[in-house]
């Protein structure tokens, strides 16, 4: 994890608190490791998971439904998503303004906040109060690792995400979290709080994004 600036630090201070169906497309798909559900990073080519010269032939759509089908398997200790050209223009814009936020993750006793720095074509994940206690050598929880081969040919670009940690949270959570980066670095109604978070730290309100999560506090 990268170094936090002292801004971005006073912005923290409010912050505590489908199986079945792998062998339909597994021709297309490249073997990887897994142990106990944990996955190691993603490779950093699209290349290297599936066979991209047959992936190439099919539609966007298609390759939409065997990326998120592929990911679907509950063993895999990854999780899937695919962006459309509009939704990465706008994420990659926004990482590089507003690389860090802060995302709360609902638990059955509260919450745990998540700290997520974004250096693409990675976006790291990890507890705050872990990156509180070994800083720079805080284990990322989840990366996620957006692969854009195929956005100039199928408009779509795919995305991975791998539970590292796997105390850390669940591929439920995982899924959640992965939806929620997407919400706030793609869409325009929630993008605000990660801008005030960067850049105006002061004006941050922590208690704004449990209600926008209905988390309480």
């Amino acid at each position: 994890m990268q170094r936090v600036s002292s801004r971005i630090l006073h912005g923290l201070a409010g912050c505590r608190g489908r199986g079945s169906t792998f062998a339909k497309w597994s021709t297309l798909l490249r073997q990887e490791a897994s142990v106990s559900g944990v996955s190691a990073p993603s490779p950093t080519q699209l290349g290297q998971i599936v066979k991209l010269e047959e992936l190439i032939k099919k539609s966007g759509e298609e390759v939409a439904d065997i990326w998120l089908g592929y990911h679907a398997d509950p063993q895999g200790g990854r999780v899937g998503g695919v962006l459309s050209a509009e939704e990465y223009g706008n994420f990659t814009k926004r990482a590089k303004e507003s690389p860090m936020f802060v995302l709360p993750l609902a638990k059955p006793a509260g919450y745990e906040t998540l700290l997520l720095q974004c250096q693409m074509p990675y976006v790291l994940l990890t507890g705050l109060e872990e990156f509180k206690r070994y800083g720079e050598s805080a284990p990322p929880y989840l990366t996620l690792t957006h692969y854009p081969e195929l956005l100039d040919s199928h408009g779509v670009v795919l995305v991975r995400g791998d539970v590292i940690h796997d105390k850390g949270m669940n591929l439920e959570e995982a899924r959640t979290l992965m939806q929620l980066v997407r919400a706030f670095y793609c869409g325009a109604d929630d993008y605000p709080l990660v801008h005030d978070f960067n850049h105006k730290p002061a004006a941050f309100d922590f208690g704004a994004l449990l209600k926008k999560l209905n988390i309480l506090a």
